[in-house]
């Protein structure tokens, strides 16, 4: 899965036309809700996903009538039909999706830049779009009044919470859509149980951060896709990263000693997720005693994981759930 914030990425530094599909509406049930876009390339690739497989085609189809020529669509899909020639069929969907497709001209692109920076800052943006008027279209947060302190206390119940949808006002029809900056993912500890999981993480979608003290183990040989790795003494590195409440962080040093002196620095902080390898017993060593509610050990949601591609499974699992306000 890919972040939003990686695709917008990929429109700035790819010349290529590419078209930009967005669900704006579901009524009913879909494989995908308000708020997902994908990405389809005049070269023929498709970055993302807004259904599974059933809407894609077509999608690609309008695309190539769009490319270059700077225009909007909407495109209306009822999934619920039942017959052979309907989208229902094996759609496993019982929904009409609206799909906004966007060809990208500079001006958008130059749209897309400004909104860019500030998630690069991490802080979430508030996209605003006409219905009636494809060319008019906004954004909030440029001027700081939205940022993650704010949006925490105000707008939304948590960090990543999904809101996108359409109001009106008058006779005006809005779509919004709250984006938010790319899931960062800091692994501290760069051992074989590392591996899997910072491969899994970048696949659902987060930017991984690897910190070790070992270049022979903590190297783009074994993270190829971590986007950025750091050698030296973990404790000093921590100390310089600017740390936001979007967060995650994963104590896997196994070394006590390093992982105290990291679990009492991030204490400090606010984070989205804190997790740390060990058993129970070992983490309660780790702080003297209780165990803050705020960390997650053992680490990952129990499911019997057994090795440490399985054990990665458990963590991701764990990330996602906390990240998506579904963690118990």
């Amino acid at each position: 899965m890919y972040s939003i914030q990686y695709m917008i990425e990929t429109i700035l530094n790819d010349p290529q036309a590419v078209v930009l599909s967005m669900i704006v509406n579901v009524d009913g049930s879909s494989y995908r809700k308000e708020g997902a876009w994908m990405l389809l390339q005049e070269n023929g690739d498709r970055i993302g996903v807004v259904s599974g497989g059933c809407l894609e085609n077509d999608l690609s189809a309008r695309a190539s009538r769009l490319f270059h020529t700077g225009k909007a669509e909407l495109a209306d899909y009822d999934l619920s039909a039942e017959d052979d020639l309907g989208w229902g069929r094996g759609a496993g969907c019982n929904g009409v999706v609206t799909v906004l497709v966007r060809d990208i001209d500079e001006n958008f692109r130059q749209f897309l830049r400004l909104i860019y920076k500030q998630l690069i800052k991490k802080e979430p943006v508030h996209l605003l779009q006409s219905m009636t008027d494809f060319d008019d279209y906004t954004y909030m947060g440029q001027d700081g009044s939205s940022s993650v302190e704010m949006l925490l206390n105000k707008d939304v119940t948590r960090p990543f919470q999904t809101k996108a949808g359409q109001f009106q006002i008058g006779k005006e029809h809005f779509y919004s859509q709250l984006i938010w900056p790319e899931p960062a993912l800091y692994i501290l500890g760069a051992g074989v149980d590392a591996r899997p999981l910072a491969l899994l993480a970048t696949q659902i979608g987060y930017a991984v951060h690897l910190f070790d003290w070992r270049d022979g183990i903590c190297n783009k040989q074994h993270f190829p896709t971590a986007a950025s790795i750091q050698i030296g003494d973990i404790r000093k590195q921590i100390a310089d990263v600017n740390f936001s409440p979007l967060d995650s962080v994963v104590v896997m040093t196994h070394d006590f000693q390093t992982d105290a002196a990291i679990v009492e620095h991030l204490l400090n902080l606010k984070l989205l997720y804190v997790g740390i390898l060990g058993s129970k017993k070992r983490s309660s060593r780790l702080f003297g005693g209780e165990i803050p509610s705020k960390i997650h050990t053992p680490i990952g949601l129990s499911i019997g994981a057994d090795g440490p591609e399985e054990i990665a499974i458990s963590i991701a699992a764990e990330l996602i759930a906390v990240r998506q306000g579904k963690y118990l």
